[in-house]
């Protein structure tokens, strides 16, 4: 029996979410109602054409793959930095954490090596582990604070030269960070991953949510020439449609393509004709959603900004994209999941604690998507508990 640990972020999130007033602890962007999406892209004549359109669908299976137009939305997307994405380059899939699932279910079998980085979303590290059969074959490639999480790449060539992996995974922007590992960076994982004929999987979802880069923006993980790439993402996090539970695969690897069509039959058939639907009108408008999600992020990283630099309790490595970053707190031996439950049950304000990213006790990850309210709310409760508990006069 396969067996597998607990999702450590995801149960803390389903515990307290629903308890709380001020969310700072979301990862998505501003989440879009209907109307809202409709009013964004388009006009008063073609939203009631696509309400008919909708409450006139049949609601069967629809294509099973995916409708071509969502699909050519999504390459559309991939080639605008580019790439040569197609069609048939593309698995849709439930969601993003489907995308993941479904990718680690196809590539990785028993006893085979993953290097994994950290920190990271929890699915990633713990589903390879899952599938590989044992704890020891998953190996933590470690960002660190101080060197503000970007790659140590001497230290990556010593863990494929030691382990000999079938895969590596990253993603970027990465989550909880908010980091992003720029184009130069993502050309040098790729030649080692190539020197060594390895899969490297990319986690992409908060792609392109690059708000505050200007240059030397990396390309997805699929446009650098390399076969043995794959890209996972969704509409969640970067256009703000996580109700959707829509997601993909991309990779120039047929084979692998296959194989994931394969696995993809026992645990998906198809998405919703709705979802598919209402994405492919998203997504080929995503400039538009995007442009929204970048006033919303750097708004808030503004307010996040003016606050830290006035308290000596927190530091932060600012990011530069995604809708998350992970502050440090200045206060020594503090209990970060404790902190955390203290602000749900005494101020009614949620941020995830450091413990459910692979034990990063002492750092709390903060989701600055939300609406600008949810922010400064939160930072006040913040205050409170600091003063509270002492730390603050």
């Amino acid at each position: 029996m396969v067996k597998q640990e607990d999702f450590a972020v995801e149960q803390f999130m389903d515990k307290y979410e629903t308890k709380i007033k001020y969310n700072m602890a979301e990862t998505c962007v501003d989440s879009l109602s209907f109307n809202q999406l409709f009013g964004l892209i388009a006009g008063d004549s073609n939203v009631k054409v696509l309400t008919e359109k909708i409450l006139n669908t049949k609601l069967t299976y629809g294509h099973i793959r995916g409708s071509p137009e969502l699909k050519q939305a999504i390459a559309n997307i991939y080639s605008s930095d580019g790439g040569s994405i197609t069609p048939e380059d593309i698995v849709i899939t439930n969601g993003a954490i489907g995308a993941n699932f479904l990718t680690l279910y196809s590539l990785v079998d028993a006893d085979d090596k993953v290097i994994v980085v950290n920190p990271t979303y929890q699915q990633l590290s713990s589903v390879s582990q899952a599938f590989s059969g044992k704890a020891e074959n998953i190996i933590s490639w470690d960002l660190n604070f101080e060197n503000h999480y970007l790659p140590d790449l001497d230290q990556l060539k010593e863990l494929v030269a030691k382990h000999s992996p079938k895969l590596l995974i990253i993603n970027n922007p990465n989550n909880p960070t908010g980091v992003v590992w720029g184009d130069d960076i993502m050309k040098q994982i790729v030649k080692i991953c190539s020197q060594s004929d390895m899969y490297l999987l990319c986690d992409e979802v908060y792609r392109p949510l690059y708000h505050s880069i200007s240059d030397n923006i990396p390309k997805s993980v699929v446009s650098y020439g390399y076969t043995k790439t794959i890209s996972t993402s969704s509409t969640s996090k970067a256009f703000s449609l996580a109700g959707l539970r829509l997601g993909w695969i991309v990779t120039k690897d047929s084979n692998v393509i296959n194989g994931l069509y394969s696995k993809r039959d026992y645990n998906t058939i198809s998405v919703s004709i709705i979802d598919d639907l209402l994405a492919t009108v998203a997504l080929e408008n995503y400039k538009t959603i995007l442009k929204r999600s970048y006033e919303i992020c750097t708004t808030n990283l503004q307010i996040l900004q003016d606050y830290i630099d006035n308290t000596d309790l927190l530091s932060w490595v600012r990011p530069k994209g995604g809708s998350t970053c992970f502050i440090k707190v200045n206060i020594e031996g503090i209990d970060t999941m404790k902190m955390c439950v203290e602000l749900v049950e005494q101020f009614e304000t949620l941020v995830v604690p450091g413990e459910v990213f692979d034990n990063k006790r002492g750092y709390i990850r903060v989701g600055f998507g939300n609406s600008s309210d949810d922010i400064k709310q939160g930072l006040g409760q913040l205050t409170k508990y600091f003063k509270s508990n002492g730390y603050l006069s």
